[in-house]
């Protein structure tokens, strides 16, 4: 049979029974195809989604090692400062580290007396009542180190008065203030007022 010898009505009328066979076969082929083109597209969307978190975190990793160097430079800053500001007293590694510079000056340390710490803003004062014996220009070596020392000392309160029996010409007494970070005051100055701590 030849298609295009077909009365136009005949055409119209075969090419309805193909298209009708055609999507009788589809649906019988392939049963929900709506519903698979549904999740078709859903998972093409999360497949979109997942390249979208892979593209980030390869850019993550690609700043990692800037990241690692930034942290690096972070914790040698925090150690300068904590050395500068430490967050515990240190009695004992303050007390060897006084004995020495003092006999390294050839003065002795007579009395070295602690004093409990006193709390202002985000630090505390830690006063150190001393004692030291020596000569003149021994005392003035002495505080020339402290001041060069990598912790902050402040010294106040010197009597220097002369001395006739001992060691050197001169007896000093003084007060030897350094400082303690309080971590809590400072969290508390940090938040907002009124605000809880997390």
């Amino acid at each position: 049979m030849d298609f295009k010898k077909l009365p136009i009505w005949g055409q119209f009328v075969v090419v309805g029974i193909m298209a009708g066979i055609l999507v009788a076969v589809a649906f019988t082929t392939y049963p929900n195809f709506n519903a698979m083109s549904k999740r078709n597209a859903g998972e093409r969307s999360r497949l979109e989604g997942l390249q979208a978190e892979i593209r980030k975190g390869q850019a993550i990793e690609a700043k990692l090692p800037e990241f690692e160097r930034e942290i690096e430079n972070l914790q040698v800053k925090l150690n300068d400062l904590l050395a500068i500001l430490p967050t515990t007293p240190e009695t004992g590694e303050l007390l060897k580290w006084v004995k020495n510079l003092t006999d390294q000056s050839n003065l002795e340390l007579r009395r070295f007396n602690p004093q409990p710490l006193r709390a202002v803003e985000f630090y505390k004062e830690f006063p150190i009542q001393m004692e030291i014996e020596g000569d003149y220009h021994d005392l003035g070596v002495f505080f020339d180190r402290i001041s060069k020392y990598s912790r902050i000392i402040n010294v106040s309160n010197v009597v220097i008065a002369a001395k006739t029996q001992g060691r050197g010409s001169i007896a000093s007494n003084f007060t030897a203030t350094t400082f303690v970070y309080d971590d809590k005051a400072a969290q508390q100055a940090q938040q907002p007022e009124g605000g809880q701590q997390p």
